[in-house]
């Protein structure tokens, strides 16, 4: 039988690790129910029979709060960080596409919005959970942190420039429509002015047709006029023709027969 004090010792820790890779490989768990069984392990169990060739005591269970540590030391950390860090991308992923698609439709509504930031929230606090536990002496790619955490806050902001993007554009549309609505106005208002321009009025037509109507009767009276004229020019021509063979007449008649002594 072989006793360690706890599995947060480095003895405990050994068997825990070698734990996770004989319920992987031996007995073929999946990962969900490996992680399963790995936490109640570190939880709460003192006594580990079936896994290896001779029974393990564990003295001193950890609890609650230091087998979670423990388990997401020498588990998760070690071996889903990548997992943790693509659920993470993918949540970013699905984020952007419900914010894109509710600025351009209204079947996505505010729920399904607030439900995907509700989930790149979970997801970033287990990455968050990962990272604070993670050993960076024992992981080669601890380094990225810094670069994860930059690329996650990039995203974050280009979420905002996409937001402040939309609406620019939503406003620059809505003025453009008010601008093409003045702009119709003002056309149609020119097109009435020039159609004035062209058409009398109909003040006008009617003061032209009476216009016409003074001229043809000035025209009339003046032909009468004319008539009446020459009536009286001949009529005076003849008078003066009268007295004139009146005057003849009258010296003629004078010639001939002289005054009596």
């Amino acid at each position: 039988m072989i006793i360690v004090p706890s599995l947060a010792s480095p003895a405990g820790r050994k068997i825990y690790r070698e734990l996770y890779q004989m319920l992987r490989e031996q007995r073929h768990l999946g990962a969900w129910e490996a992680l399963r069984t790995l936490w109640v392990i570190a939880v709460r169990s003192r006594l580990l029979e079936g896994y290896f060739d001779e029974p393990v005591t564990i003295e001193h269970p950890l609890g609650v709060w230091s087998g979670t540590r423990l388990w997401l030391e020498e588990i998760v950390s070690q071996y889903y960080y990548s997992t943790v860090v693509s659920f993470v991308y993918a949540g970013a992923a699905i984020l952007l596409v419900v914010v894109g698609l509710r600025r351009f439709s209204a079947i996505v509504g505010d729920t399904v919005v607030m439900m995907s930031i509700g989930l790149e929230a979970l997801l970033l606090l287990m990455l968050f959970s990962v990272m604070f536990f993670r050993n960076e002496d024992e992981d080669p790619t601890a380094t990225k942190i810094d670069e994860l955490l930059r690329e996650v806050g990039e995203i974050g902001r280009d979420i905002a420039a996409s937001a402040m993007a939309f609406d620019n554009v939503a406003t620059k549309l809505q003025r453009i429509a008010e601008e093409t609505a003045r702009l119709s106005a003002a056309a149609e208002n020119a097109a009435l002015a020039s159609l004035r321009a062209t058409s009398p009025a109909p003040e006008l037509i009617e003061r032209i047709a009476e216009l016409n109507a003074a001229l043809s009767k000035l025209s009339a009276d003046i032909e009468q006029l004319r008539e009446v004229s020459g009536t009286l020019e001949r009529e005076r021509i003849e008078l003066t023709v009268r007295r004139e063979l009146e005057r003849l007449l009258t010296q003629r008649l004078s010639d001939n027969f002289p005054p009596s002594p």
